[in-house]
């Protein structure tokens, strides 16, 4: 089975349609999307149409649960707290009542999803590093966490060794993993082009997918 998993889409239109063009070429059996579908970008309702009509599962970002619950906008940079606020403004009430129906993480198949930090979900913490990744692979049972939250993507591998950063490819059946699939709205990795995973149950293969999308038509919608 072809897994693609999305996260952090931000109401980038542009992008997401460019994503799902992409997956459509790579004929993904399921996709699952890690959440955060609104803020940053300009046209929240319409990518959440999308994710709705064309995801499996998907799951509550912190940026979609600031939506409701508003303190959590106050941890906020200035200028995702500025746009959080105008996302309030212009989203309908049956996407909001869609964003509160979401849940935090998922698991299937010997795959668990989350936004951020599986040992945390609630809390929206940050899998950097080596050392924050240890912490969480103690805090699920399933051989693959898939996560976003950070926009930048990551392979932590947990061997008999111990814990270190690797690059995509043939995971080890021996070993356990905890997988940054990237941002499709907002990549922060230095790399433009947006980032998603796509993983294959049936070789234990794992690719980091980039593709370009609009990103000028994106830039003028989020400045008007």
């Amino acid at each position: 089975m072809k897994y693609a998993i999305i996260s952090d889409v931000h109401a980038n239109l542009e992008a997401v349609e460019a994503c799902f063009r992409q997956i459509d070429k790579l004929k993904a059996d399921r996709i699952i999307c890690l959440g955060d579908l609104v803020d940053y970008c300009a046209e929240p309702n319409e990518v959440i149409s999308i994710i709705k009509n064309n995801c499996d599962i998907v799951l509550l970002g912190n940026h979609d649960e600031a939506q409701y619950n508003f303190s959590l906008s106050e941890r906020f940079n200035e200028r995702a707290r500025a746009s959080s606020v105008h996302t309030r403004e212009v989203l309908k009430e049956i996407n909001l009542e869609y964003i509160k129906s979401l849940p935090l993480t998922h698991s299937e198949n010997g795959l668990l999803f989350a936004h951020a930090s599986p040992s945390e979900p609630f809390s929206y913490k940050y899998v950097l590093n080596e050392d924050s990744a240890v912490l969480n692979f103690s805090a699920f049972e399933e051989k693959i966490c898939f996560i976003g939250h950070s926009h930048k993507p990551l392979i932590f591998e947990n061997s008999r060794s111990g814990i270190k950063t690797i690059s995509e490819g043939t995971l080890n059946n021996d070993c356990r993993y905890v997988i940054n699939v990237g941002s499709v709205g907002q990549p922060r990795d230095g790399n433009n082009k947006l980032s998603f995973g796509l993983f294959d149950t049936k070789n234990n293969q794992y690719t980091n997918i980039r593709t370009d999308y609009d990103r000028s038509s994106a830039s003028i919608k989020i400045y008007k």
